[in-house]
């Protein structure tokens, strides 16, 4: 937890460029996880907003150029929300920075200690892999249907 706590300045600095909300910066690492583009009732579903609410939300997120929308290629009623390559470079930023808080506390550490964290980052790793969720809530990544033109690209 203090890893955390100490971490947070420089990741909420971060995220304070992109003048986001919480929601509409989980969407983004959501979307970062399926790896692929979403459908809006899908991407709802995962931030846990109704439908009205999350379309609302990735309105300001498309304008902000983090997010794109497009149409279904095989049902054009459906909206398919992905990430821009801008949006990409936002989570890296982000991740970035709590790199950097971490590498810190790192760097302070002597071997043993160093060979200590190794073998408890190890175990912790393993844990919970097998007794958690993924984060965010998100317990499998939706299926990225394959359609004829994202075999093609």
């Amino acid at each position: 937890m203090p890893l955390i706590k100490g971490s947070q300045v420089e990741v909420m600095s971060a995220t304070a460029d992109f003048e986001l909300t919480m929601t509409q910066l989980r969407m983004l690492f959501v979307l970062e996880h399926a790896g692929c583009d979403m459908a809006v009732n899908e991407l709802a579903e995962h931030v846990g907003l109704s439908m009205a609410a999350t379309g609302r939300a990735v309105d300001i997120v498309v304008r902000t150029g983090l997010l794109s929308r497009r149409e279904d290629e095989s049902d054009r009623r459906i909206k398919r929300i992905g990430l821009t390559e801008s949006g990409r470079k936002a989570i890296v930023q982000i991740g970035q920075a709590r790199r950097r808080a971490v590498e810190s506390f790192v760097a302070k550490l002597d071997g043993a200690e160093r060979a200590a964290l190794d073998a408890a980052v190890a175990t912790l790793g393993a844990l919970t892999s097998l007794h958690l969720p993924l984060p965010g809530g998100i317990h499998a990544a939706p299926s990225c249907a394959v359609t004829p033109s994202k075999v093609s690209k």
